[in-house]
C-alpha cells in the first residue's frame, strides 16, 4: 500500500461502532513507513529531508476514549490528538463520561503526523484535501497505545453543563 493510500483509508474509517478493522496489518504499514522516515532522515535527498520533519512528530498528545473505564495496552497504532483543547474535537462530548490519556512521543519513539502529510502533499498539489475541516482540527498523530509512553490517564464520570 502506497503512502497516499495508508493516509487515506486511515482517515476514511468507519467513524461509529467498533471503528478500525485489521490493525494488525496497519500496524505494520506505519512500522514500514516509521522506517523509511528514518531512512529519509539520513539520505542526502533535501526532498526527502523535509518529508521526514512533516511527518514525524513529537510532543505531548491525548486520546480520548468516551465511555471505557479501562485502558488495553495492546500497542496498535491508533489516533491520538495534538490539539491544545478537546472541546474542539468534533466528536468530543464533555458531558458523557470518557478517560484522557496523555502520552509523549519522542524522538527515539515518534508519532506520525496527519496534518504533516497534508502539508507535504500540499507542496505539490495546492489545494489537497484529505479530510474535511472538522476533521483537520483534531491534529491526528499516530501512535501506538503503549503503556511505556504513558504519561497520565484522568478518569471523569460527567461534567456538569454549568461547569464548561
Amino acid at each position: 500500500m502506497d503512502i497516499f493510500e495508508l493516509f487515506k483509508m486511515w482517515v476514511n474509517h468507519p467513524k461509529e461502532g467498533i471503528g478500525r478493522s485489521n490493525l494488525d496489518h496497519t500496524d505494520e504499514c506505519w512500522k514500514k513507513l516509521l522506517h523509511d522516515i528514518r531512512n529519509w532522515e539520513k539520505s542526502e535527498n533535501k526532498y526527502e529531508n523535509e518529508v521526514a520533519k512533516y511527518l514525524l512528530y513529537t510532543g505531548k498528545i491525548r486520546r480520548v476514549h468516551l465511555g471505557h473505564d479501562e485502558v488495553n495496552y495492546n500497542n496498535h497504532y491508533v489516533s491520538w490528538t495534538s490539539a491544545e483543547k478537546l472541546e474542539d474535537l468534533y466528536w468530543f462530548n464533555p458531558i458523557s463520561a470518557h478517560t484522557i490519556i496523555t502520552a509523549e512521543a519522542t524522538k527515539d519513539n515518534p508519532g506520525i503526523s496527519v496534518k504533516g502529510f497534508i502539508e507535504v502533499v500540499k507542496l505539490e498539489i495546492k489545494n489537497f484535501e484529505l479530510n474535511s475541516p472538522a476533521i483537520r482540527a483534531e491534529q491526528e498523530v499516530i501512535f501506538p497505545l503503549q503503556e511505556k509512553s504513558i504519561l497520565s490517564i484522568e478518569k471523569i464520570k460527567k461534567y456538569k453543563r454549568d461547569e464548561k
